[in-house]
């Protein structure tokens, strides 16, 4: 099954780049919707003037191969 987007942000805090320093700072507000799409995580960023690096990190979390194949796109 595939992560949520709050739980790959959560794995990413160890990172020691813009997306790793984003996911920490994100992790200190908790009160990260813990389920939705894109539209509801656009909307809780909205206020956070994070937008750019927000969607650098849901670009990078869109280009996590689903390694159950639970979800097909066509």
């Amino acid at each position: 099954m595939r992560q949520s987007f709050p739980q790959w942000l959560a794995d990413q805090t160890g990172r020691d780049d813009e997306v790793g320093r984003f996911a920490q700072r994100t992790a200190q507000r908790g009160d990260l919707p813990e389920h939705g799409g894109k539209p509801i995580f656009d909307g809780y960023f909205e206020t956070t003037k994070e937008q750019d690096v927000y969607e650098l990190a849901w670009s990078e979390f869109e280009a996590v191969p689903n390694p159950g194949g639970a979800r097909s796109e066509s």
